[in-house]
């Protein structure tokens, strides 16, 4: 797939928990190679957003496009869901490990019950990934001994293993001790620059506005504005956009953002 076609395209997304409606036809497009940001307040439907892109909640309406797959959200098959999940991974905020397991069965798991990826192979590629988030040592512990960037490195390492087409991140570093953030935020920027697809909820504006190629801002189950980083940082549309970023965008001079 060349690297500016769509790779990831959503239409009409609607989701509601109840009489709360969480999602209002939501439309975004991704391309191939690209890393975009999505950014807004507490509760306005981000990570809801991606529970559906990965099929952890299931839509109520709408349409998905993954590559040359592409579903109908209100009536998809459970083949259509597994296609479309395999193209994807997901990285969670609290890493979301098997307590049980070690690192190196953590990340081979899913790949020989889910996957049915031999298990030589599956050991292979663990190693490999392990050595490329910085692992390599870690095969044998188990989540309690890991400090929590060292579990979130794993996640990332699982869903690398997998070669997807796809990454979706939901506020990575969030749960992490401010000293192990940085350590997070550049190991992503490293996978960035490999050319994975990502779409991440962060609340680390410098972050998104160095690795972003796109930035989308969300409020209240809607998307605002979006656009490259240099419009939506240095010259938002929206009044809201604006008074979101101000506490950001206030301690920066002005051609910072040219």
């Amino acid at each position: 797939m060349a690297s500016n076609e769509i790779l990831i395209e959503v239409r009409g997304l609607e989701k509601s928990f109840g009489p709360l409606r969480v999602l209002k036809g939501i439309g975004l497009a991704v391309k191939n190679g690209e890393v975009a940001a999505l950014l807004g307040p507490s509760g306005s439907g981000k990570t809801t957003l991606l529970r559906c892109l990965n099929f952890l909640e299931k839509a109520d309406a709408g349409t998905l496009r993954i590559g040359n797959e592409e579903a109908d959200l209100r009536n998809i098959s459970r083949r259509r869901i597994l296609a479309l999940r395999r193209r994807t991974a997901m990285v969670f905020q609290n890493y979301d490990l098997f307590l049980n397991k070690t690192v190196l069965e953590n990340i081979t798991e899913g790949l020989v019950t889910a996957r049915r990826v031999p298990k030589a192979e599956a050991m292979d590629r663990a190693a490999r990934v392990l050595e490329q988030v910085g692992l390599s040592d870690k095969l044998d512990a188990r989540p309690y001994q890991l400090s929590g960037g060292q579990q979130q490195r794993a996640g990332i390492a699982r869903a690398l293993a997998v070669n997807p087409d796809l990454i979706l991140f939901d506020e990575p570093t969030s749960a992490l001790d401010p000293e192990k953030v940085k350590e997070i935020l550049d190991l992503i920027r490293a996978v960035a620059k490999s050319g994975v697809t990502m779409i991440i909820v962060t609340h680390e504006m410098e972050f998104a506005w160095e690795v972003a190629g796109k930035i989308i801002f969300m409020d209240n189950g809607e998307i605002v504005e979006e656009g490259d980083p240099k419009q939506v940082f240095g010259s938002p549309r929206h009044e809201r956009t604006r008074a979101f970023l101000s506490r950001f965008t206030g301690t920066k001079p002005p051609e910072y953002f040219i």
